[in-house]
């Protein structure tokens, strides 16, 4: 229970990574690695909340395997899930396009690191029967449903085709179906472009491609939009049984969901519509991950729709980054729920304004910008950060204060 009252705290993390700088890093001398640093600065943050969710951003398919050494595609040592545990994290996500970086032998090898470090999650399974029974969690008496659900898994990066025996591997919000097409109509088109480009990542990686970009003063990269609402009525028929399920059981409905634009600070309208399929069901609260960059909040209907809460730890140094939408600033989400004599009731939602830090070597930290500020000696730096946590503030509040204080907690006005 939280020390100020007796609400329960439930708080949600973005996402959690592990990009080839911080790897890099975080790698010792006698050839293992320690992530425990990454989270150290969050661990009396951590210690005030009853329950705390992050999205992992990795799999951890083992050495073999080969950890990251790819722009877009991950594979981390288990390592970093003990950092993870013993951070104080409880619970992490695990539906997203990364979970089938490595396969699906990837995917189980990463949910029996997470048990065998205690660490619950959702969102992958190893067998039908763990998709079908709802992540339940009883605080006290208060039920709270935990579901997870991606809009895709990276096909056009890995390859990886779940087949009808393997759909319960992942929970997906639509199929594979457009993904599938898109790499065929690719190998079939066979273009000047297409194979002048399969010849150039022959000889120099996509991150030295971005570099010369860059250096040229070209575009790098750009915000993307899930303006694609690309549907499939069987997966949608099985996310409205879950939450039925999950409304049976338990008290109140929170959905982690992995979708948006990448970098793109306005939601797209795929997005938009899952979640108004989200609210016309059921959930109380729908939490986002995906876009790398804070997003607004809104009301639809009784349930809370936040759109992204941003990054919890991504390697500000990453050459793909778009900078000015601020990617190294994330939420950390507060969720107080109260068991009245009326039931279980939402007492108040508070949100934290978290800043990720990257060192000379590419390790990063990650900081509550109250603390941040107090590591700062420079009078400019300082207004940065001030300025930067007004933006977000205004973006994720849809407010347009002049200036921000900064707090441990604002409260997020509904």
């Amino acid at each position: 229970m939280t020390m100020d009252d007796d609400a329960i705290k439930i708080s949600f993390i973005g996402d959690v990574m592990c990009e080839k700088p911080l790897l890099n890093a975080a790698r010792t001398r006698d050839g293992l690695y320690d992530f425990d640093d990454v989270f150290v600065n969050m661990r009396d943050t951590f210690k005030k909340s009853d329950y705390i969710v992050g999205n992992l951003e990795t799999v951890c398919a083992g050495e073999e395997k080969e950890y990251t050494n790819h722009l877009y595609s991950f594979n981390t040592p288990d390592s970093f899930i003990e950092s993870i545990a013993k951070s104080g994290i409880h619970m992490v996500t695990t539906a997203n396009n990364h979970c089938l970086d490595r396969g699906l032998s990837g995917l189980k090898r990463t949910i029996s690191v997470l048990d065998n470090n205690n660490l619950e999650h959702i969102g992958t399974y190893s067998s039908p029967e763990e998709q079908e029974e709802p992540f339940i969690k009883n605080f006290n008496g208060v039920k709270v449903s935990f579901l997870n659900y991606t809009y895709g898994t990276n096909l056009k990066i890995n390859g990886v085709v779940i087949n009808e025996n393997e759909k319960h591997n992942v929970n997906l919000l639509t199929s594979q179906r457009r993904d599938i097409e898109l790499v065929k109509k690719k190998k079939e088109e066979k273009s000047f472009k297409s194979s002048l480009f399969k010849g150039l990542f022959k000889i120099i990686s996509i991150e030295q491609w971005i570099k010369f970009k860059k250096m040229l003063g070209l575009t790098h990269n750009r915000a993307y939009s899930d303006d694609d609402v690309n549907l499939d009525n069987d997966y949608l028929e099985k996310i409205k049984l879950d939450i039925k399920k999950a409304k049976k059981n338990s008290d109140y409905v929170v959905v982690c969901m992995h979708s948006g634009g990448q970098f793109n600070k306005k939601p797209g309208k795929f997005t938009e519509y899952m979640m108004e399929f989200m609210a016309e069901n059921g959930v109380d609260l729908v939490v986002g991950t995906h876009p790398h960059v804070v997003q607004k909040h809104e009301k639809i209907g009784d349930m809370l729709a936040i759109y992204s809460i941003g990054n919890f730890n991504i390697s500000p140094g990453s050459v793909y980054l778009i900078n000015e939408n601020l990617p190294d600033y994330g939420i950390m989400l507060h969720l107080y729920l109260k068991n009245t004599s009326n039931g279980v009731k939402l007492d108040r939602i508070t949100f934290s304004v978290l800043k990720m830090h990257e060192d000379a070597k590419g390790y990063v930290r990650t900081y509550p910008v109250d603390e941040f500020m107090n590591q700062l000696s420079n009078k400019k730096e300082k207004e940065i950060l001030l300025d930067n946590v007004r933006k977000i503030y205004n973006l994720f509040t849809n407010e347009n204060v002049e200036e921000v204080n900064l707090q441990k907690e604002y409260n997020l006005p509904l």
